[in-house]
């Protein structure tokens, strides 16, 4: 006798597909350029500086950059970054490196919850397409793997993300990630980010889609956990710091908008639109692909992450700052959209996404190989020349760790390419792998190099260099000062950090000064010019030692 099973009641098939590989390549991708470098502009020198003046005493609730106050780096990501240098450093990482771990903390955060959002929203498979995405894309990498405070914002985002795929299942849970989410991201963003993202979820029961009754007991969970949690900060500055408090309140609550004393807006559109391009590629394709195959109102998810993003996009064009990292809040729901559709794409464009991902990375990873011996062994001798013009201070030197992480990369990348019958998800894995590949060998093969062009230390050694021995004794034992002003910010953390010098910014009768200044600007009445430097190919940022001219 024939019987029918219902297809939900039906075995799901076997799938050749590994998780442990997806795993493999995200912890691959996560560890280059976290270890072996100095801090690198444009914000590691600042972040830096605010952890060893909390490691040194200063407040814990605001980041404390060479005695002032920056509300911009978020206090979260100090005391984590403060945590792994104390557990990790001198044992088993450097200080630089240990601080760093703080960054791949909140971006494994921020990848796990985006991708078990696509798993609970999407379905099987497509968590690891949402992660793939997120690891394809250009711009999560710079902040994945330096100091950058924006992988709080990231790890909130996607706990946010995940709180609302949660709603139809586990309301507890999805409760305390909206709140807990939002309440994360308002020390890192301002609230006016959690703010906008609370309010569209209180707007979306007005679509059908949203509107079921364990929604609203999540936004109610959402709100008794996130509102009180969103006022924990602002009352302790007011309680322990209420000057803080009184210049949080007015000029920095909001943010880069500014306080309630002073909102600041600007029209920042087309440079947003213009860097998503290439800082979500390949998920705002992907995700356009997504809309093209689909009724925007047909989905949950997808109402959800075309609202977050005309959200996202209406804050970012008001934004008074145009700084690209802005452009990570669009990331977790075009990843979302990516995915959703990526089984349907078509195998033309699959092949085409495949074919140049491969030509690009390839040709990248092969030039990048050409690079290396052309800076340490002198060929091709072209090469080796412009090499030396942008990276000057750098000395060949080939360490064999580097070398063989690089190695092996190399191969696996090829064998990861050579798969048939190349579909959608294929594709993003295979574009996953090349990213992956690319910034591991300019991380390995090109570390040393980097770091002599990118880090303040080869200038302040130079500098020391330059200086009589004598002169250097009188600095160490107090008989000569260097003074440097005080706005003077790059020159005081790159001085502070790699020299022995002590600089005085309180002496302006010190015999010998330090300027920040382009190279071979002129030497001001009554003053000699000792030394001079900058970093390579940096015309508007230089340094200058001068000398009182009429010093006996």
């Amino acid at each position: 006798m024939l019987t029918y099973t219902p297809p939900e009641s039906r075995p799901i098939a076997k799938t050749r597909e590994q998780p442990w590989l997806l795993l493999l390549m995200a912890f691959a991708w996560l560890w280059p350029g976290v270890f072996s470098h100095g801090l690198w502009n444009p914000g590691e020198p600042a972040v830096f500086a605010a952890v060893e003046a909390m490691q040194s005493g200063a407040s814990p609730l605001v980041a404390d950059v060479l005695g002032e106050t920056d509300f911009r780096i978020s206090p979260v990501y100090l005391w984590t970054a403060a945590a792994f240098q104390n557990l990790l450093t001198p044992w088993a990482a450097g200080a630089y490196d240990a601080a760093r771990f703080a960054s791949v903390l909140f971006t494994v955060i921020g990848l796990t919850c985006c991708g078990f959002a696509g798993f609970n929203f999407l379905g099987r498979h497509h968590g690891r397409s949402v992660v793939l995405i997120l690891i394809g894309c250009f711009g999560l990498l710079q902040m994945a793997h330096f100091m950058s405070d924006m992988t709080v914002g990231f790890a909130a985002l996607g706990m946010v993300l995940n709180g609302f795929s949660l709603a139809r299942r586990r309301v507890i849970v999805s409760s305390l990630l909206l709140g807990g989410g939002a309440a994360l991201l308002s020390l890192t963003a301002g609230f006016a980010l959690p703010l906008a993202l609370l309010a569209m979820a209180l707007v979306l029961p007005l679509h059908p889609q949203w509107r079921f009754k364990r929604y609203y007991i999540t936004l109610f969970g959402a709100l008794a956990v996130g509102l009180p949690l969103l006022v924990v900060y602002p009352f302790l500055l007011f309680k322990l710091q209420p000057d803080m408090f009184e210049l949080w309140l007015n000029r920095h609550i909001f943010g880069e908008f500014g306080g309630i004393a002073n909102v600041q807006t600007a029209f920042s559109l087309p440079y947003y639109l213009k860097n998503l391009l290439w800082f979500a590629l390949p998920a705002w394709p992907l995700a356009v692909w997504t809309l093209t195959r689909i009724r925007t109102d047909s989905q949950p998810w997808s109402i959800l992450a075309v609202s977050w993003i005309a959200v996202t996009l209406v804050l970012l064009a008001a934004m008074p700052r145009q700084f690209q990292d802005y452009l990570m809040w669009l990331l977790p729901p075009l990843a979302l959209l990516g995915a959703a559709q990526l089984d349907g794409l078509r195998r033309g464009a699959a092949a085409f996404i495949n074919w140049f991902g491969i030509m690009a990375f390839g040709l990248t990873a092969a030039f990048l190989w050409v690079g290396f011996f052309a800076m340490n062994y002198g060929w091709p001798a072209k090469l080796a020349e412009r090499a030396a013009y942008f990276s000057p201070y750098y000395t060949p030197e080939t360490d064999i760790v580097p070398m063989m992480v690089a190695i092996l990369f190399t191969p696996l990348w090829l064998l990861a390419i050579t798969r048939k019958n190349i579909k959608g998800r294929q594709a993003v894995t295979n574009w996953a792998a090349g990213v992956t590949l690319v910034w591991a060998l300019l991380m390995t093969l090109f570390l040393p190099w980097l770091d002599a062009a990118k880090s303040y230390e080869p200038v302040v050694k130079q500098m020391q260099a330059a200086l009589p021995s004598e002169l250097s004794k009188q600095f160490a034992d107090g008989r000569e000062c260097l003074y440097v002003a005080e706005n003077d910010r790059r020159a005081r953390l790159a001085w502070g950090q790699y020299s022995d010098i002590a600089l005085h910014t309180g002496h302006a009768e010190c015999r010998y000064r330090l300027v920040q200044q382009p190279k071979d600007t002129a030497t001001p009445q009554g003053w000699v010019k000792r030394w001079q430097g900058a970093r390579p190919r940096n015309d508007k940022e230089g340094f200058a030692l001068l000398e009182r001219a009429n010093a006996e």
